[in-house]
């Protein structure tokens, strides 16, 4: 019988054997990981956006509302207060996951508000458009 710690008791040589194996590191496995980092993330690009539209709507509500500031400071704060809280989040998600497309993701979130924006009044003009057929009619 194997005293208490002998080295029978922890299995057989070929364990050891792979431990002490050197590493097989592929580069095409760090350039592709390197190439991940690189590239702008959907998710923080959505959240920014998010934040950056959020924040406009809560500053044009207290500028207009709350303060009775004139129209063109309110939308010039509502404004303000977009880009501050877009730039800001999209900086802060990239830093948190070690992203290194801060920028990327910053633009694509500004290009993301833009083609919302476009839509949001191309949807605007049709409807004005269908209302103007139907009350002709």
């Amino acid at each position: 019988m194997a005293r208490n710690g002998s080295p029978q008791d922890f299995g057989d040589d070929r364990d050891e054997e792979v431990l002490f194996e050197p590493l097989d590191l592929d580069p095409m496995a760090f350039e592709e990981f390197d190439a991940r980092q690189d590239a702008p993330s959907l998710p923080i690009i959505f959240l920014s956006a998010a934040s950056g539209i959020a924040a406009g709507i809560v500053a044009l509500y207290l500028t207009y509302t709350v303060f009775t500031w004139r129209i063109e400071w309110s939308v010039a704060a509502t404004v303000f207060c977009l880009c501050a809280a877009l730039g800001i989040t999209g900086a802060m998600l990239s830093a948190v996951t070690r992203s290194r497309a801060a920028m990327g993701n910053i633009a694509f979130s500004c290009g993301l508000i833009v083609v919302t924006l476009f839509f949001f009044a191309l949807c605007t003009l049709a409807g004005a458009f269908a209302a103007t057929l139907i009350l002709t009619l």
